[in-house]
């Protein structure tokens, strides 16, 4: 019996097959798929297992993931719903899981990955009537994804773009009366209305105002602090005349952290973030004196800045 076991196994070979794999520089052959997408692994042996006392095995992270006893070819389909790797081999071994021989290549690495998106407006303050311009660009072609990139307008709750392929989806907007809206743009499946399925990203929400006060306001603050920082809002002329005040919020809890009512800039000096190592993000409005978010009578909006209070560990 063991002379007919070494005759049996002599001559027997393996391949190891993952749709678009591809050697990295390290020579690791690598194959790409978006979280929720199959993976089709396959094993195809040179002759077919089923005359004999072996089988086609596919591995998973060194764990047995199929068996195939007969036939040349064992494949199955593998997937992840979260951002995830795994190795996978396959091999030829008897019925007690000795190895005959290893596939070729040895192991193929899948990732499943995601995406990231984010959403940019041309104005956040412009007449009524003009359009602005948002642009919600993802890290990833979701051409090949079953996602799709959409912006929302969350002062509605309409969709006002949806886009199948490519990494930039862009939309023009206008507004016909004096009025502040919210955008925000997702990658998901494809739905018009909330909730939205299988989210993969969001982005920060864009505001944008419409007003023929001709005010503008822009907003900085330090990208991370480990002591206090300086917020400042600037406007493009004097509030001083004007029934309106420049306010800071923070656009995550809706508290304002600061307002003036004279001149055209308005800074907050010694100011912390409030969660240490947390994004905390912040805006400016020009508006009647209020201290609901948002307020009220906006005139102009500004960016939304990304600011943190880093505390080393």
């Amino acid at each position: 019996m063991p002379q007919r076991q070494s005759t049996l196994a002599a001559g027997w070979q393996v391949s190891l097959n993952v749709p678009g794999m591809a050697p990295t520089s390290e020579g690791v052959m690598t194959s790409v798929f978006w979280v929720t997408q199959n993976a089709h692994i396959t094993a195809t042996a040179n002759q077919d297992v089923g005359p004999t006392p072996y089988y086609i095995r596919i591995y998973r992270n060194s764990t047995q993931f199929a068996i195939c006893g007969t036939g040349t070819t064992c494949s199955v389909d593998a997937t992840s719903s979260v951002i995830d790797s795994a190795w996978f081999s396959a091999d030829i071994s008897d019925a007690a899981g000795n190895k005959i021989v290893a596939s070729n290549p040895p192991f193929v690495l899948v990732d499943w990955h995601s995406t990231t998106v984010g959403l940019s407006t041309s104005q956040t303050t412009t007449s009524i009537g003009s359009a602005v311009t948002l642009t919600a660009t993802t890290a990833f072609d979701v051409g090949p994804s079953p996602f799709y990139t959409q912006i929302f307008d969350l002062t509605t709750g309409a969709r006002v773009q949806i886009c199948g392929t490519g990494t930039s989806c862009s939309v023009g907007i206008a507004q016909s009366s004096a009025t502040t809206h919210r955008y925000r743009a997702f990658v998901a499946h494809n739905s018009a209305t909330f909730p939205l399925p299988a989210v993969q990203a969001t982005s920060l929400i864009n505001w944008v105002t419409w007003s023929n006060s001709g005010l503008r306001v822009s907003l900085t603050a330090p990208v991370f602090t480990q002591t206090t920082e300086t917020v400042t809002a600037t406007a493009n002329s004097s509030v001083t005349p004007t029934p309106w005040y420049i306010e800071i919020f923070d656009a995550d809890t809706g508290v304002r952290i600061a307002f003036c009512g004279n001149g055209s800039v308005c800074s907050l000096t010694g100011y912390t973030p409030p969660t240490p190592n947390v994004d905390t993000h912040l805006i400016a409005f020009i508006s009647s004196l209020s201290t609901a978010f948002p307020p009220a009578n906006i005139q102009a909006s500004s960016n939304v800045v990304t600011t943190m209070h880093y505390v080393p560990r």
